[in-house]
């Protein structure tokens, strides 16, 4: 009796201490590499995507975050410390709900793009998430040379006195820059929409459907002026085929000033199952964005290799943008007139309509993963 209540023992001791190395091996094991899709708009919003991966091995010293290039501007692998996490396919897709749509049917998994596509999206009740903070401001209104205003309070003097439509291009219905745009109609008491029907209107809002299409719209005098983001503006003025009249930031009521205008963000499915690759992509993000703030020229020839765009174009239209991943009181604040705006515009229908701003977060944005990055790269620049 008593050997066999020894080997029960001897067993039991092995049993456990075997588990117990299987579980320490596998607490050790690092993930298995993943494939993780990002996309980008291809305008300099998202100039810290650009520089992150131009400027990899630099910032490596610091956080250990690396990329090894495949492919340049395509396939990447991002390296933790010397050790492959995951392969980045980078791909150019569409603006405004162009990229969370995307992101929605898994084309990619991690979107940068505008706050108010993201958040629309949400409200569809797509599995899209808000995962950080990226750029506020720099969207502008734009006009032909030889229109007759040169200001925003001459401009409304037009609209209220005009006997027909002026026809203000915008390149997406839920664009930031249009949402902004409206509002301020809204405001002056300028009767506007999209209805070519309709006579009654001082301001026709025309879907150019692209951003790439605002100044080729406005050149063919199919607008007159458009709501858009740089460097679109900054390419007008370079090539003489428009002039700014105004920030929209600068726009009564001044709800928007220093407004969100791009966010990351990514489909509930990788938050999930890759949130490992995330962060480190977002700590690549983190120093990017930090090298825009500080060294311009290293911002500017990013933004010229990947968009195409001249440098004149990007030190002009680079300034006009401010970059942060810091979700702060004032970016909170400011997200929340985004949402009453959205209301207000009767552009919620779904799961965000009628919410408070203090509620939408619970419903649109992940911000885990970001807290997890600033810790990384806190720690690792500390080096622990």
């Amino acid at each position: 009796m008593k050997k066999i209540m020894w080997r029960l023992t001897a067993v039991l001791i092995g049993t456990v201490f075997l588990t117990g190395c299987k579980q320490k091996e596998e607490a050790e094991t690092p993930a298995a590499p993943v494939t993780l899709k990002v996309g980008h708009v291809g305008h300099d919003h998202h100039t810290a995507l650009f520089v992150a991966l131009d400027n990899a091995s630099e910032f490596a010293k610091q956080s250990g975050i690396d990329v090894k290039v495949i492919e340049d501007r395509k396939f990447y692998e991002l390296l933790d410390q010397g050790k492959k996490v995951a392969d980045l396919e980078i791909l150019k897709v569409g603006g405004a709900s162009k990229m969370p749509t995307a992101l929605a049917q898994d084309v990619i998994e991690v979107g940068l793009g505008g706050v108010a596509p993201v958040l629309a999206s949400a409200d569809s009740g797509a599995p899209v998430k808000l995962i950080a903070p990226l750029h506020y401001k720099g969207d502008m209104f734009v006009v032909k040379p030889d229109f007759p205003a040169k200001t925003w309070k001459e401009f409304v003097e037009i609209a209220k006195a005009t006997d027909k439509p002026i026809r203000i291009g915008y390149k997406n219905p839920v664009a930031v820059a249009k949402l902004v745009f409206e509002e301020a109609l809204k405001h002056e008491g300028i009767t506007f929409g999209g209805d070519p029907a309709r006579t009654d209107l001082q301001v026709q809002m025309i879907n150019v459907k692209g951003g790439d299409k605002l100044n080729i719209s406005l050149g063919s005098n199919v607008i007159e002026g458009y709501a858009g983001n740089n460097p679109f503006p900054a390419i007008a003025v370079e090539t003489g085929a428009g002039r700014i009249i105004c920030d929209l930031e600068d726009l009564p009521p001044g709800t928007f000033r220093d407004h969100p205008c791009c966010c990351i963000a990514a489909n509930t499915k990788a938050i999930e199952g890759k949130s490992e690759a995330i962060v480190d992509l977002m700590v690549l993000f983190m120093q990017g964005t930090e090298t825009i703030n500080s060294d311009l020229d290293k911002a500017v020839a990013s933004a010229v290799r990947w968009i195409g765009t001249s440098e004149s174009v990007e030190r002009m239209s680079i300034p006009t943008s401010g970059y942060s991943m810091e979700p702060t009181e004032r970016w909170n604040l400011t997200m929340g007139k985004w949402i009453e705006a959205m209301n207000g515009l009767d552009i919620f229908k779904g799961k965000l309509k009628d919410l408070e701003p203090t509620e939408v977060p619970n419903v649109a944005y992940d911000l885990t993963l970001l807290e997890k990055a600033r810790n990384k790269l806190a720690e690792r620049r500390a080096g622990k």
